[in-house]
This record gives C-alpha cells, sequence and structure tokens, in this order.
C-alpha cells in the first residue's frame, strides 16, 4: 500500500516538473522579438519624424526671419516726403535769417517763419547752400520744403535694394550711432559647406541673401562700401538662394516695376516693394516665396510730387493720413 502511494506521488511530482517544452520557449522567444522590434522601429521612426520635422521648422523660420527682418526695417523707411514735398525757392519757409548753427553738419530748418515776410537774403543763401549739399551725392537727393534731407532709394539690379531707416536700435549705452541707418539687401557669394557639396539635388552656383548696414555716419555722401568690414556689418539671412527679385509699385501705371527709374519720382519715394526669393532648403528641395510690404501704410499717404501745389502742406507732420493719393492708390495700395 505505501509502495503504491510512493510511486503515485512521484509520478504526479515529474508531472509537475517538467515545464515548458523547447518548441513554446521557441514561440515565446519570437513573440519578445516581434514586440521588441516593433517598439525598436516605432521609436526610431518617431526620432527620424522629429528630425525631419524639426529641419523642416527651421528652414521655414530662415525664410520667415529674413523676411521679417525686411519687414522691420521697411516699416521704418525715413523720407520727408512721405509727409512733405521737396524743397524749391518757391515753397522755402519764408524768413529772415537761418538758424545760428547753420554751419554745423546736421541739418536745422530756419526758426520763427514768417508767412507775411519776404525771405531775406541770408535765408535764400541758407537754403541755396542746403539744396547744394545735398541734391550732389549719392546718398541723398535735396532737400524738403521743411528742410530735412530727402534720401535716394537705391535699387541698380534686380537684387539690390538700399534704403535709408530709421530701426537702428542702439545695443550698447552712448555708443556712437545714429538711430538712423542705411541698409542694403543683395546677394553675396557663398562657400558650400560639406553637407551641401554631397547634396547632389542642390546646384552648385548658389548665393547668400544678405544685410548690409551702417549705421557709423548715416549723413555721408558716399554709398556704403560692403568691403569696409568696419562700417559696414554684413549678416546673412538665406543661404542657397537661386534668385532674388525686388519689385516696386508704379501707382500712376498700378503695376510693378523692377527698376526704380521707370517709375516717376521712384529714387525719392518708394509705395510699396514686393520681395521674390527662390531657394533651396536643406533637404535640396527648391522653395519659392513673394511677399509684399507696405511703407508707413495707412498711417500715411504720400503725396504726389507731381501735383502738388506750390506750397504743399506738410499734412501729417503728427502721423495723420494725408489725403492728396487717395485716388491715385489702388487696392491693396
Amino acid at each position: 500500500m505505501n509502495a503504491s502511494n510512493s510511486t503515485s506521488v512521484s509520478k504526479e511530482t515529474l508531472v509537475s516538473e517538467s515545464g515548458f517544452t523547447l518548441l513554446e520557449i521557441l514561440i515565446a522567444i519570437t513573440i519578445l522579438a516581434l514586440i521588441s522590434l516593433a517598439v525598436v522601429s516605432i521609436t526610431e521612426n518617431a526620432a527620424i519624424t522629429k528630425e525631419r520635422t524639426t529641419e523642416v521648422n527651421q528652414n521655414n523660420l530662415q525664410i520667415e526671419t529674413a523676411m521679417n527682418r525686411f519687414e522691420w526695417d521697411l516699416s521704418q523707411v525715413y523720407s520727408p516726403l512721405y509727409f512733405s514735398t521737396l524743397l524749391s525757392m518757391n515753397n522755402a519757409p519764408i524768413g529772415t535769417n537761418p538758424p545760428n548753427n547753420a554751419g554745423d553738419s546736421a541739418v536745422v530748418p530756419p526758426v520763427n517763419p514768417n508767412p507775411a515776410g519776404n525771405m531775406g537774403p541770408l535765408a535764400q543763401q541758407y537754403f541755396e547752400q542746403l539744396v547744394q549739399r545735398f541734391e550732389r551725392n549719392e546718398h541723398f537727393m535735396g532737400v524738403s520744403k521743411e528742410g530735412f534731407p530727402v534720401p535716394r532709394f537705391y535699387a541698380p539690379e534686380k537684387s539690390v535694394f538700399e534704403f535709408f531707416t530709421s530701426s537702428n536700435r542702439r545695443k550698447v549705452e552712448n555708443q556712437k550711432q545714429s538711430h538712423f541707418a542705411w541698409v542694403r539687401y543683395a546677394l553675396a557669394e557663398q562657400t558650400q559647406t560639406e553637407e551641401e557639396e554631397k547634396n547632389t539635388n542642390m546646384p552648385k552656383a548658389l548665393k547668400s541673401f544678405v544685410r548690409y548696414f551702417s549705421a557709423d555716419d548715416p549723413y555721408s555722401e558716399k554709398r556704403i562700401n560692403i568691403d569696409d568690414a568696419d562700417r559696414v556689418k554684413g549678416a546673412v539671412l538665406l543661404r542657397n538662394v537661386e534668385k532674388l527679385e525686388f519689385q516696386f509699385w508704379d501707382f500712376q501705371r498700378r503695376k510693378w516695376e523692377t527698376s526704380l527709374r521707370n517709375i516717376q519720382n521712384g529714387e525719392s519715394i518708394v509705395r510699396g516693394v514686393k520681395v521674390l526669393i527662390t531657394w533651396y532648403d536643406s533637404f535640396g528641395t527648391q522653395r519659392t516665396a513673394s511677399r509684399i510690404f507696405r511703407t508707413h501704410w495707412p498711417m500715411v499717404t504720400p503725396q504726389d510730387q507731381t501735383t502738388a501745389p506750390p506750397v504743399a502742406q506738410a499734412g501729417a507732420q503728427g502721423g495723420a493720413p494725408t489725403g492728396g493719393l487717395q485716388s491715385g492708390v489702388p487696392n491693396g495700395f
């Protein structure tokens, strides 16, 4: 009796301790491997997607930064013709004497004008010298009827645009810089990086979109020299640019022009600028962008220099819009 019980117990014990078979272990290992592979694949895909999304965002950020930088400068473009008219001896302020500091470099209009009187010989001589000074240089084309210098917009070719802006902000206190500055947007030669050279989808003869900036001597008679690193600072806004084009709005003919000289008084006042740019992103994909910028709109509407009366009203001295061009401003401008 005892032997039989002993044999029965031992058999049950052997059966309970038999464990998994080899086939079961192989199936479990296979399932575990598939789960691990799926987890690794999902993690890798997530990392690749993150890197690609980050790179796409960086590409988009570069063009947005370039456009916003241009908009910042153009939104604060300076010209007294946005509020006044060019000076001639017919519309000069009437007074008897020039200012006490007529020989200084700063331009200050005569004080205490007397509309009921006639211009004295000293005041007339002052204004004549003022006109001669600013109409015979590369940066300025004359003065307004209040005696303020009128900057000259400069666009010798489609991919170059230079103008006078008040957007400068001094980074160091008491730094010898004006809040006025000359800025030039143009293309410059670039050296490709190793990654760009390996990218077969990217052409080799590409350039960089550069912002040149000079605020040390804004009333200089000579144009800024982009090779003068001490006075002119250059910042690359966008790399691998294939084409850059600036277009300017001709409000009389209601069309875009690529040359300021094709627009009447185009070098003295600009009403709208369109920027067209073609570039290659870091993936080697060709991309294009087009954006329109306005100057001072809707705060002020420039007066028509061709139809303004001899003694034009300053109109927008306090930032209020003038009414001289309401009939000449097309939809959207």
